[in-house]
């Protein structure tokens, strides 16, 4: 199988630019597949994510902005795709959309949301992906009717590299979170609950990890997980808390808690302006720790099914339906 995929940039630690490293470097070393990234803007600096040698990279060397830099990349683009000729040509972002629209090669297309529709800067770019590519994708079951006009549209979320052999000790008296400093994660509405809850526990902490590369350590050394953000496109670090045996405690935000977190099994799921709930279930969980146990090693089970072996082969069929006459 050969793909291409478009990307704005790879020198950034962003979330698309992480996963979708993951998944090439997946496809180039374990299936043999050929790949090529096609990255659109001149870079200075190397991939942030590490990119295997089996995976080619083509920089398109855009300079520009606007309306010049859009009609430069799409010519750059429609040009690189059909020589290399893959069977299939997958696309992200506003110039992804855009390259749906304005292609002028044959290969099947799939557009990649990894927002939810409606916190997209660019709502008219959307409809025009959701018209014009072949397929579009979406990370959760919820987001599906979000694309009603679609051609095809699949529900595959992304999976997690994080496999902890080891389990925290649930006798640790640490909360924690992560996440960058944003309106979005919400963090002022945390640092206010747990002034709530910090007079009844002194002797319990709560640390909020903003840029952390080794994730993993930073779970372990706690016993409790918490997400107060005000939306997400998925939720990934939900699950790579319960993939280290944390317990979380969310609010049902849009989109991803609800799809994740199994109320009362694996953790919390908070109605969103209930404020009381969410400190009453905190404080439960810190002063019980035999639930904690309970709960994070549940959850450890639970997010089996995010696996990146159980995700790679949901995009290995995929793309087998989408080639298939």
């Amino acid at each position: 199988m050969k793909i291409v995929y478009e990307i704005e940039r790879l020198s950034t630690n962003g979330g698309i630019e992480h996963i979708l490293t993951d998944r090439v470097n997946y496809m180039a070393e374990r299936w043999g597949w050929d790949i090529t990234i096609l990255v659109i803007l001149k870079e200075d600096k190397e991939p942030y994510y590490k990119l295997s040698p089996k995976v080619k990279t083509e920089y398109l060397n855009v300079k520009t902005s606007g309306i010049v830099m859009c009609i430069e990349a799409l010519w750059k683009l429609n040009r690189a795709v059909k020589r290399i000729n893959p069977d299939i040509y997958v696309t992200f972002q506003t110039m992804g959309a855009l390259s749906c629209l304005l292609r002028t090669h044959k290969t099947k297309t799939i557009y990649e949301s990894h927002i939810a529709r409606e916190y997209f800067n660019h709502p008219l770019a959307l409809k025009i992906a959701e018209r014009y590519a072949d397929c579009v994708t979406v990370l959760l079951e919820q987001q599906v009717i979000d694309f009603p006009k679609a051609k095809n549209i699949v529900a595959i979320p992304n999976f997690t590299q994080i496999i902890s052999q080891t389990s925290p000790d649930y006798t640790n008296r640490l909360v924690v979170a992560a996440g960058r400093r944003s309106p979005q994660k919400n963090f002022e509405r945390l640092d206010r609950l747990w002034r709530e809850i910090r007079p009844c526990h002194t002797d319990w902490e709560l640390k909020i990890h903003n840029d952390t590369k080794d994730m993993t350590a930073a779970y372990l050394e706690a016993s409790v997980f918490v997400m107060t953000s005000r939306f997400e496109g998925f939720g990934m670090v939900l699950i790579e808390a319960m993939s280290c045996g944390l317990p979380c405690i969310a609010f049902d935000c849009p989109y991803g808690p609800r799809e994740i977190i199994e109320d009362g099994k694996t953790g919390y799921l908070i109605p969103y302006d209930d404020d009381n709930m969410f400190v009453a279930k905190l404080k439960y969980l810190m002063e019980h720790p035999g639930v904690r146990e309970q709960m994070g090693k549940a959850a450890k089970e639970s997010v089996k099914r995010f696996s990146r072996d159980a995700i790679m082969n949901k995009w290995k069929n995929l793309y087998s339906q989408i080639l298939s006459p």
